[in-house]
C-alpha cells in the first residue's frame, strides 16, 4: 500500500496540473499552454515509474524505452520553458535538437525490445532492470541493453548539470533586465522560479544519484521509494502552481517597452550632446524635489521623457555614477522616505501599509521586502526600534 502510494505520488501530482491548465487552455498564455505539455509527457514518464515500481513486469519491459525518451525529455521541456518566460517570444521548431538524445536512445531501446527472444525479455526483467545482475555470459542483445542504460546514466546527469546552469543563467539576465526598467518588479522578477530551481538542483541531485544506482536499488529497498517521490512531487507542484500564478514573462516585458518607446517618441541622441553632470543634476532634482519615486509604477521610459533623453543615457548614468539597477536607484529614495516617516512620533498613527503606498510602493508586501532587504528589519520593527532608543537617550 505505501509503495503503490509514493510511487503514484508524483503521477497525481503532474495529472491534477495538467487537467487544471488543460481546462484554461483557451485563456493561457504561451508559457502556461507550454505547460500542458510539459505536464503531459510527465505524466507518461511517472507512469512507466508506476508500473516499474509496482512490479507490472512485461508492460514496463515494453514501455521502458517510452520512459528513457519521457526521462531524457523532461529537463529539455522545463529550459524551454524557462527559455519561453525568460527570453522567446514564440516556440522555435529548431529547438528540437534537445530532443534527438532522447529519441535516438529510446529508438535502439525499442530496437532491442523487438529483437530479444522470450528467454532474454526474462533476463532482461529479472535479471537487469530489477537486480541490476550483470554476467559476462549475458548475450550480444543483453550487453547492448546494459550499454544503453549506461549511455541513459551519462545523458542524463549532463542534461542536469548543463540545464541548471543555462536556466539559471536566463532567470538571473531577465532579473538584470527587468530591475532595469520598472521601479516596482513585484510579479515581474522570476524570484519564485529561482527559489524553484533550489528544488529543481535537489531534484536533480536525486534524478543524479537515482540514475547512478538504477531503480532497482529503490526495489529492493522500498522505504527508500519515499525520498525521490516527496522530492519529485514537491518539485512538479511547485513548477504547476508558480506557472499557474505567472501571468508576466518576456512576451509582456518588450511590449512594455514598445509602448513606453512608441509613446515617448524620443529623439536620437549622441553621447557626446549629453552632459552627464547635468543629467545627474536634473534626475536628483526630479527625485529629491519633484519626489516622483512616489509613483508605484514608475518606468526607466517615465524619466527619460522627463528629462528629455532616452532610457539607455539615463540606465547607464544610474549604473555608472550608482553602481546600481533603476529599480534599486529608485526604492533607496522611497526607502529613505519611508524612514523619515516612521521616525517622525508625529506620524506615528499612519499604519506601515500606508506608509508603503506613501513611499511609491505598489503594495505592503512589496514594501516589507525591500525595506527588510535595504535595512535588515521590517518596517514595524524598526519604528520600534528607533522609538525605544530615542527615548533611552532622552532619559
Amino acid at each position: 500500500m505505501i509503495k503503490a502510494l509514493f510511487s503514484s505520488l508524483p503521477l497525481w501530482v503532474c495529472v491534477f496540473w495538467f487537467s487544471t491548465l488543460f481546462l484554461n487552455h483557451k485563456s493561457n498564455t504561451l508559457h502556461k499552454n507550454y505547460l500542458i505539455l510539459f505536464f503531459f509527457i510527465a505524466i507518461i514518464n511517472y507512469f512507466a515509474h508506476f508500473l516499474y515500481f509496482n512490479n507490472q513486469y512485461y508492460i514496463y519491459c515494453f514501455a521502458e524505452s517510452i520512459w528513457i525518451f519521457t526521462s531524457l525529455s523532461l529537463f529539455p521541456f522545463y529550459y524551454y520553458y524557462i527559455r519561453l518566460l525568460t527570453k522567446d517570444s514564440k516556440i522555435e521548431l529548431s529547438w528540437l535538437w534537445l530532443f534527438i538524445p532522447a529519441f535516438i536512445l529510446s529508438l535502439f531501446s525499442f530496437i532491442l525490445y523487438f529483437l530479444m527472444d522470450d528467454s532474454e525479455k526474462n533476463i532482461f526483467i529479472y535479471k537487469i532492470l530489477y537486480h541490476s545482475y550483470i554476467d559476462d555470459n549475458y548475450s550480444l542483445i543483453l550487453k547492448l541493453q546494459l550499454l544503453k542504460l549506461s549511455i541513459f546514466r551519462i545523458i542524463f546527469i549532463t542534461q542536469v548539470l548543463v540545464f541548471i546552469i543555462l536556466g539559471i543563467k536566463h532567470i538571473s539576465l531577465y532579473n538584470k533586465s527587468i530591475k532595469e526598467f520598472y521601479s516596482e518588479t513585484r510579479n515581474k522578477e522570476f524570484r519564485s522560479i529561482k527559489y524553484l530551481l533550489i528544488v529543481f538542483i535537489f531534484a536533480s541531485i536525486v534524478s543524479s544519484l537515482s540514475a547512478i544506482v538504477g531503480k532497482s536499488f529503490f526495489i529492493n529497498n522500498q522505504a527508500l521509494i519515499s525520498i525521490p517521490s516527496l522530492v519529485h512531487s514537491v518539485f512538479l507542484y511547485g513548477v504547476g502552481f508558480i506557472g499557474y500564478k505567472q501571468y508576466f514573462s518576456i512576451i509582456e516585458f518588450r511590449n512594455d517597452i514598445l509602448n513606453a518607446d512608441r509613446k515617448n517618441d524620443i529623439k536620437e541622441f549622441t553621447q557626446k550632446n549629453i552632459n552627464n553632470d547635468n543629467l545627474k543634476e536634473q534626475l536628483i532634482l526630479l527625485l529629491e524635489e519633484k519626489e516622483i519615486f512616489k509613483n508605484p509604477d514608475l518606468r526607466i521610459s517615465d524619466v527619460s521623457t522627463f528629462l528629455n533623453t532616452n532610457r539607455t543615457y539615463i540606465s547607464n548614468l544610474v549604473n555608472e555614477e550608482f553602481n546600481q539597477s533603476f529599480a534599486d536607484f529608485i526604492n533607496n529614495y522611497r526607502i529613505k522616505y519611508a524612514k523619515n516617516i516612521l521616525q517622525d512620533k508625529k506620524q506615528i498613527n499612519i499604519s506601515i501599509s500606508e506608509i508603503g503606498y506613501m513611499s511609491g510602493f505598489l503594495s505592503e508586501s512589496s514594501f516589507y521586502r525591500v525595506f527588510k532587504d535595504k535595512v535588515g528589519v521590517s518596517p514595524g520593527h524598526y519604528r520600534k526600534k528607533f522609538f525605544e532608543t530615542t527615548k533611552s537617550i532622552n532619559k
